[in-house]
């Protein structure tokens, strides 16, 4: 037996992929899970609905990420056509 392996048998193999809990986060902002039903039409409608509401509660991030998701979106139909 080598003298670099625990004399258990395996050495621990490492957990790449896993997601590990993170301590403090964003600051406590917990967001809800993106999830939009419908239509691509009705789904860029709906982000860009989303954009404005975060945008009035001054939280440019969201309003940026949901404006992207609404992008998305836009994209889809324009090859829908």
């Amino acid at each position: 037996m080598s003298p670099s392996k625990p004399s258990g048998g395996r050495a621990p193999r490492p957990h790449y992929g896993k997601a590990r809990p993170h301590a403090g986060g964003a600051q406590g902002v917990v967001r809800p899970a993106p999830r939009v039903s419908g239509s691509a039409q009705q789904k860029h409608a709906q982000w860009l609905a989303r954009a404005t509401d975060a945008e009035r509660s001054g939280d440019a991030v969201e309003a940026e990420l949901c404006r992207q998701y609404a992008e998305h979106w836009f994209r889809v139909l324009q090859g829908q056509d």
